[in-house]
């Protein structure tokens, strides 16, 4: 059985906490910003669907993305580039069927917050894969988050100015 999504609602240890911090930091994302566990998939799915969200996460990782994407294709032929990412993928071919028995753990049944949860972890598999390609070493953010998806929980992002993982 997979470990992804085996702990969410638990509280964040204390390595869980300094993971996401470092995470937040490499994003160049405030050092200060409070970081909050959610307890239910009730409250994780308020929080991705708030109003106050807040896309800075968002768009750091995306020009980290795109920073990583050149210099990736510099080290590597475009074939392979696409090969490796493409195998990424591939391998997070049980993250639905992770995020439906978390889901089913607490409870949810709702399709739509549990594809967001896969997808959320897909992602990360991606970026994750992407920073190896481009020669990151294990402590690049991308690395980082995927650790914290490794931990069981699911990072959301900043609502209201807290960062907030299940």
């Amino acid at each position: 059985m997979s470990e992804w999504f085996h702990t969410l609602g638990r509280p964040l240890g204390a390595e869980e906490r300094r993971n996401v911090s470092d995470y937040l930091s490499g994003l160049y994302l405030a050092h200060d910003l409070p970081i909050e566990g959610v307890s239910d998939w009730k409250s994780a799915h308020a929080a991705i669907v708030s109003p106050g969200w807040d896309r800075r996460w968002w768009d750091a990782e995306q020009r980290e993305k795109d920073r990583l994407s050149s210099k990736a294709r510099a080290v590597v032929d475009e074939p392979e580039f696409w090969r490796s990412l493409s195998a990424s993928l591939e391998s997070a071919d049980g993250v639905y069927e992770a995020a439906a028995i978390g889901a089913a753990r607490g409870g949810c049944e709702d399709m739509g917050l549990i594809r967001a949860a896969a997808g959320a972890l897909s992602q990360a598999l991606y970026l994750a894969e992407l920073s190896r390609i481009a020669g990151e070493g294990t402590r690049h953010p991308f690395f980082i988050k995927k650790a914290v998806f490794a931990s069981g929980h699911w990072p959301l992002g900043i609502v209201h100015g807290t960062y907030y993982v299940f």
